[in-house]
């Protein structure tokens, strides 16, 4: 199990941050620092402490999925930046399926540890120390309400990252479905587990605080697993172009768009260039652009007929690919796939730069096997 460095060090950086801000409104609650205008009884009454600090802890585990999404960063760029002439897929505000499964499973544990020791440190010097056999009194008598404590920090967590892979399942082709899951869990989420927290959770009987801590934390990961594994397949197969035939998904999402439309089930694309059809005889341009593909089974030329209707003029296999060119006839732009025994294919239109960066793009694929990142 191999972590990149800042990433670890970030999630574990922002359950210490989770812990120290829990640990300074207890402390000011327990004081009986109480704002000057307002509710000075709520910021007054230092037996108010245990359920603010519980309150605050969950709420902020139930948003465990911002803290991750910047862990990750940029460990998995997506296709479209590690290939940047190839369309762009929207992208994820959470980046859920790029985190590595140990990296989502430990954020819960890491902070329900650090909550913890936050928790054991206000206990020293609480006002109120809790009434035997809940959880904040038995909290340095009992160790099952210090587990109870990590049990359902870490089942919030698992809830959060559970509901974002449901969302995340939705990211690519349903984004109002995506954002809508999305919003309703960052704001549902907190609002729970914060009103359980602050209302319930101190005053609740160990006895029945550890058993429910250990069934929400075994139901909350058993919902994770499959849910995030279902959301990366989702998005893979709809990177990877297999998807179902439009007539099928009447109503329901978007038609795929050029050069979607023509690839086969499970055929991905590296690179494609856009530009117009070049009509040799007149050296002119007509109506339907032409795209030139490069995909991981074949090389194409096709011609857009129409959003969603796209036509496959010729096509060659990958292993004939010999390099790209890119030169300037008669105002035109003219890019080319170069080949070992067949005809060339060529496609008019688009900019020099473009078009420049396309054939050097491929030149290298042809050389190296890979292409420029």
């Amino acid at each position: 199990m191999k972590f990149r460095h800042s990433s670890f060090g970030m999630i574990v950086f922002f359950g210490l941050f989770i812990a120290g801000f829990s640990l300074i409104a207890f402390a000011s609650t327990n004081a009986g620092v109480a704002p000057k205008h307002g509710l000075d009884e709520f910021g007054g009454d230092r037996y108010l402490a245990p359920p603010v600090i519980f309150g605050i802890l969950l709420s902020m585990h139930s948003v465990a999925i911002g803290a991750l999404a910047i862990a990750s960063g940029d460990d998995h760029p997506d296709r479209t930046e590690a290939t940047p002439h190839a369309p762009r897929q929207p992208g994820s505000f959470t980046r859920f399926v790029r985190a590595p499964l140990p990296r989502v499973l430990l954020v819960g544990p890491i902070w329900a540890v650090c909550s913890l020791v936050a928790l054991f440190i206000g206990h020293t010097f609480a006002a109120d120390s809790g009434a035997p056999g809940t959880v904040w009194g038995d909290l340095t008598g009992n160790p099952l309400s210090a587990l109870s404590i990590v049990f359902l920090c870490w089942a919030t967590a698992n809830m959060c990252f559970a509901w974002s892979s449901l969302a995340e399942a939705f990211n690519r082709d349903r984004r109002s479905v995506y954002l809508t899951v999305l919003t309703c869990g960052l704001c549902l989420g907190p609002l729970t587990a914060g009103i359980f927290g602050y209302f319930g959770l101190a005053t609740l009987p160990t006895v029945i605080a550890f058993p429910l801590g250990l069934v929400f934390l075994i139901v909350s990961t058993a919902l994770l697993i499959p849910l995030r594994w279902w959301a990366i397949r989702r998005v893979d197969r709809f990177d990877h172009g297999e998807r179902q035939p439009a007539g099928s998904r009447r109503g329901f999402g978007r038609t795929p768009q050029p050069p979607e439309d023509a690839l086969q089930p499970g055929e991905r694309i590296l690179t494609s260039y856009l530009g117009e059809t070049f009509n040799r005889s007149s050296d002119a341009s007509t109506a339907d652009p032409q795209m030139l593909v490069l995909t991981d089974r074949r090389i194409f030329r096709a011609s857009i007929i129409a959003p969603g209707h796209t036509f496959v003029l010729e096509q060659a296999e990958p292993g004939q690919l010999s390099g790209g060119a890119s030169e300037r006839r008669s105002n035109h732009v003219i890019t080319t796939v170069l080949f070992n025994g067949r005809q060339p294919m060529s496609v008019s239109g688009g900019t020099a730069e473009a078009s420049r960066r396309f054939a050097e793009a491929i030149t290298v694929l042809a050389r190296t096997g890979r292409l420029p990142r």
